[in-house]
């Protein structure tokens, strides 16, 4: 099985893929990492692997969505979002909030810059079910969106600070711990070296490893009462196995 992970970004500056071969039971091997990926690699990496983790919000909060649609009529109420608390209640997915109840700080789709990357994946979705794939915002198709952060904490490595050029060292630091407790994830020295020097890279693989997580049934899936709006606002995956266990589906 290949599966592959995509750090969206809302240019191909910063944007990173990742494809990992699985032997069920017997190891895994790192085949590419790919920086700086346009639209068209990441559609031929989706094509190519049995699953893809996406990190990047792939829809909007049902709420928020309403909001646009009756403040483009008028239909707001003056006095509707005057409150802070009100403005986070259109701000925030469901399964926002349900990883901000465990400790998890997600971004607002709704109001941070990550919207950019959110309507470049808007464009991909789009693309792909052109295709013909099938393409399910909650994860039950080609696609699963991913939260590196949150799997590197279920996996017990550090997940807070490793992003950029001040933190090369944590980064250094963090991609060690992962050699340590995947020693059967076949890597270059090369590949060793690209993860240790770009944090978009490496949450490329960390992407792809929640992937296969998703492709053997073992990341958390949202509540029958949650699947509808899932399926609309998009649904992030959070590993419910250990490393180790990404090897063997049973």
């Amino acid at each position: 099985m290949i599966t592959a992970g995509v750090d969206l970004a809302a240019s191909p500056a910063k944007t990173a893929i990742a494809r990992v071969e699985w032997v069920n039971g017997a190891g895994a091997r790192l085949l590419t990492v790919h920086e700086r990926a346009e639209d068209e690699a990441i559609i031929e990496a989706v094509r190519s692997a049995a699953k893809t983790g996406i990190d990047c919000p792939l829809g909007w909060p049902a709420p928020f969505v309403d909001f646009v649609h009756r403040h483009e009529r008028g239909s707001v109420a003056p006095h509707e979002f005057r409150s802070t608390e009100l403005r986070r209640s259109i701000a925030y997915r469901r399964t926002d909030l349900v990883l901000n109840r465990a400790g998890y700080r997600p971004l607002s789709v709704s109001a941070d810059r990550i919207a950019h990357a959110a309507m470049r994946a808007a464009g991909l979705l789009a693309a792909l079910a052109q295709d013909g794939h099938d393409v399910d915002r909650a994860g039950r198709g080609v696609v699963v969106e991913v939260y590196p952060a949150g799997a590197l904490h279920y996996w017990g490595l550090a997940w807070r600070v490793y992003k950029g050029n001040s933190h090369t060292d944590q980064r250094h630091q963090l991609v060690q711990a992962l050699v340590d407790d995947a020693p059967w994830l076949e890597m270059s020295v090369d590949q060793v070296d690209r993860l240790r020097h770009s944090d978009d890279a490496f949450d490329a693989v960390i992407a792809a490893f929640v992937a296969r997580a998703a492709a053997i049934g073992a990341v958390g899936r949202p509540d029958p009462a949650d699947e509808e709006l899932a399926a609309r606002e998009g649904w992030i995956a959070l590993p419910t196995t250990p490393l180790n266990g990404l090897l063997d589906p049973h």
